[in-house]
């Protein structure tokens, strides 16, 4: 017995002449600017999770302070406000008479811990 016949429709749809469709030129390179620019997301987010203004603890009882600065309650007498490295920051009270440092400089200090001013709070020993 002889075979139906098949429609055209689907003489179309299984042709092997019928070319792939292919990806446009441009969409590798894409790909390739795409997963850089998560992999460099992540590592710039991990790092400012994990950085930490304490830089080091020494045997005297001071420690080395660095970040940027971030004024809270300045005036002639006084000047106290947080440097943060990344997501973590920490209080510091400047002696009197210091010049306050500017908001967004970026400062290396020692200090002393303070806890009468609460954790995470030191007092610088000199000015910045």
């Amino acid at each position: 017995m002889a075979a139906p016949p098949v429609p055209a429709i689907e003489q179309a749809a299984v042709s092997p002449s019928a070319a792939p469709r292919r990806r446009p030129v441009w969409a590798f390179p894409v790909v390739v600017v795409a997963v850089l620019a998560v992999v460099a997301a992540l590592v710039v987010g991990i790092a400012g999770l994990t950085a930490n203004p304490v830089r080091s603890v020494n045997a005297n009882g001071t420690s080395t302070l660095h970040g940027s600065f971030q004024p809270y309650e300045c005036d002639a007498a006084r000047c106290a406000g947080y440097l943060q490295a990344g997501a973590r920051s920490v209080f510091v009270q400047f002696p009197g008479g210091c010049p306050p440092p500017a908001r967004g400089s970026d400062l290396t200090i020692t200090a002393r811990p303070a806890p009468d001013l609460g954790s995470a709070a030191y007092r610088a020993i000199a000015c910045a």
